[in-house]
């Protein structure tokens, strides 16, 4: 017997789009990768990276313009109802979730060498000083193209267009899923937030007593070696429900600053991960190499932003769901970070947390905080006090799952699983209307509106 949505017998493997929309039986779309080298694509403000190949016929679904002005067309034959897609959906997906997209973009960043100064003196540096060339190195960068901040929807265009070459494959006007999240909850968030200090680990009890009281309980990341560490209140922690993780050995780019480097930490990580009984890593200051990632000796980790082009490493996944680095579990930071919003951009109010979160809300995806308990971050009484505001936003949002990290990462296994053990999936389902406009939500929430039929019209269906 098979589990929901496994393939049949014979068929290949799902790419890590189709494991993203977990479709029943997903239709077989015509969509080959070129030969030639990437290249950046454009279709009414979605960039997105891809090898493009010969643009077929048929009734065009979606136009695609070249840098050089050419354009390539997705298009339904109407014949044989096959959709023909000028290049590799699956590719383009992996190019945005692993950051290959960066190869191909100039970025303004430090380089290699200056980030390695930068933290041999940051210890020399007042902290005032930091901030001030922060500030002045964000204003030098300005406002990335791509990806957008702090939202950019280039994945979650990409799902939607996905799902319809899907539908449009089928002949169908819904096409059922695994939705995204457990019964009953549209969308998902999580509080997580990283230690830099012992003072830190200290000031964690405040923001857990917020957070309990308020029913929550989020993660804290601890640093391995940069600081003492209080045990016992690592076990208060544990103790209260909440979660630790590692957030690495050092608070630097050690780890990532070559292959060799980050072999030689990983026993040390995994020391650190049993003595916190922790499942989940974070990489001091978000530093990374994705395709390294999978290698970490924990089942999840949560250091790829979906886009944070102020870091010292600017970037992002593009993401607002969960995706697998090997058998590592990626749950993406997707709302700012306190230290950017609060400390070098200076807002005094949590508006766009709460702008961010809405939108994420209604796109079904999840909403990841960052947050210090550290003084200059959450440790200023200010800062926390917004803090706790977010924290009363969320309490009346009942159609949010907040998990632990370690609770979302095992849910997001289940559901690539299609293991059911508890009764929690819920039947999602891509709809096209009349006018060609996708929409995905759970079975029960979609309006049964008599003026769609089970089938219709191919040219009204390609609307865009």
């Amino acid at each position: 017997m098979r589990r929901l949505g496994e393939r049949k017998e014979g068929s290949p493997e799902r790419s890590e789009l189709e494991r993203l929309v977990r479709f029943y039986d997903p239709p077989a779309i015509d969509d080959r990768p070129g030969s030639g080298h990437p290249t950046w694509l454009e279709a009414n403000g979605w960039r997105l990276l891809a090898r493009p190949g010969l643009d077929g016929s048929g009734e065009e679904i979606q136009r695609f313009l070249l840098p050089d002005g050419r354009a390539i067309s997705a298009r339904l034959d109407p014949g044989t109802g096959r959709v023909n897609v000028p290049f590799s959906l699956a590719e383009v997906y992996l190019n945005y979730v692993h950051e290959t997209w960066r190869r191909s973009t100039r970025l303004r960043a430090l380089s290699p060498r200056q980030l390695a100064a930068y933290y041999h003196l940051k210890r020399f540096i007042p902290r005032p000083v930091q901030l001030s060339a922060r500030r002045v190195l964000i204003r030098l960068q300005g406002d990335p193209e791509f990806p957008r901040w702090p939202l950019d929807e280039s994945v979650f265009r990409l799902l939607r267009f996905y799902a319809k070459c899907a539908l449009l494959t089928a002949g169908e006007t819904d096409l059922p899923f695994i939705w995204f999240w457990p019964r009953p909850y549209k969308a998902a968030a999580l509080l997580t937030h990283d230690v830099e200090s012992a003072e830190g680990l200290r000031l964690s009890v405040d923001i857990a007593d917020a957070e309990e009281e308020r029913g929550f309980r989020s993660l804290f990341n601890v640093v391995a070696d940069e600081y003492p560490i209080d045990w016992g209140i690592v076990r208060e922690l544990r103790d209260r429900g909440f979660e630790l993780g590692v957030h690495g050995l050092h608070h630097d780019r050690s780890m990532f600053s070559s292959r060799a480097a980050f072999d030689a930490q990983q026993p040390g990580v995994k020391r650190m991960a049993e003595k916190l009984g922790a499942e989940g890593f974070r990489s001091p200051a978000l530093h990374r190499v994705v395709d390294w990632l999978g290698d970490l000796p924990v089942s999840y980790d949560s250091t790829v932003p979906h886009s944070d082009p102020y870091e010292p490493q600017p970037g992002g996944c593009c993401s607002l769901w969960p995706f697998f680095i090997k058998n590592l579990v990626e749950l993406p930071i997707t709302l700012p970070q306190d230290h950017l919003l609060l400390a070098l951009l200076g807002h005094r109010t949590i508006a766009v947390w709460q702008t961010q979160l809405e939108r994420i809300e209604l796109m079904n995806g999840l909403a990841q905080i960052l947050t210090h308990p550290d003084k200059g971050y959450l440790g200023e009484p200010k800062h926390r006090a917004l803090y706790v505001e977010f924290l009363d936003f969320l309490r009346d949002r009942s159609d949010l799952w907040i998990p632990l990290p370690r609770e979302a990462a095992e849910w997001w296994r289940s559901r690539d699983a299609g293991h059911d053990v508890d009764g929690r999936f819920m039947r999602g389902a891509a709809r096209l209307d009349g006018e060609g406009t996708v929409t995905l939500a759970p079975e029960s929430m979609l309006s049964r509106r008599e003026d769609i039929p089970h089938t219709v019209d191919v040219r009204r269906r390609l609307g865009a």
